[in-house]
């Protein structure tokens, strides 16, 4: 792992790392003094935002109350460089041939460098994934009654929802990411980094299904209506 992609990987999560990557950081103290001020960052902001009481109803402090068991500031303290990515991600994508393949890899590349939370059981109430997704108008079934993982995501500049179910299929991985072009229910295959994946766009959304490489269509599709509307 070189600096950049560690740098890139602290900025994701600072708290939760990979083995490889508290090895890089306990081997490079240049690493180790940014991922410092990451954290004093997220802790700063964490103690300024927590002193009001949490506006009900917002669907991205369900999020976050979620993922860390109360409201975080993470998202806002990293908002001057997420907005950054998103200036380059943008010029990048008005230069690609096909820039629906590029959202579709950006997806693919966000689930592999997060298989972590493939390992997380957060328990989440699925009642609060149903109210983080309905801003984006994309309906789940009421089938889903396990929740593994839920997070806001900047994937591609965007913020977006990434969210890990249990079913008897297995463990599944489903990214909403907003900004898709036109509609394709049937939707595109596509496998790398350990992943099959389909990709279909509903209503200006990219939903995807993630699961193990070697998944087939078929697979995937049954993912998807197990857990989409």
């Amino acid at each position: 792992m070189n600096e950049l992609e560690a740098r890139r990987r602290l900025m994701a999560d600072p708290r939760r790392l990979s083995p490889e990557l508290r090895a890089a950081v306990a081997d490079d103290p240049r690493l180790a003094a940014f991922r410092g001020e990451l954290l004093a960052a997220d802790e700063e902001m964490h103690r300024i935002l927590t002193a009001p009481p949490v506006p009900p109803g917002l669907a991205d402090r369900i999020v976050l109350h979620a993922r860390y068991g109360a409201p975080s500031g993470w998202r806002l303290a990293m908002a001057a460089s997420v907005a950054a990515v998103a200036v380059a991600f943008a010029a990048y994508m008005a230069h690609v041939p096909d820039p629906e393949i590029a959202r579709d890899s950006a997806i693919l590349e966000h689930v592999a460098q997060s298989a972590d939370e493939l390992a997380e059981d957060a328990r989440i109430e699925p009642a609060a994934l149903r109210a983080s997704v309905a801003p984006l108008g994309v309906p789940l079934r009421d089938g889903v009654t396990h929740v593994r993982h839920l997070a806001n995501c900047v994937i591609a500049g965007i913020e977006s929802r990434h969210f890990v179910v249990q079913s008897p299929r297995g463990i599944v991985s489903y990214v909403i990411l907003p900004g898709a072009s036109g509609d394709d229910a049937s939707g595109r295959v596509v496998s790398g980094d350990g992943f099959a994946a389909l990709f279909v766009k509903r209503t200006g959304m990219t939903i995807g299904v993630l699961a193990p490489q070697g998944a087939s269509r078929a697979t995937l599709e049954a993912m998807m209506r197990d857990v989409v509307a």
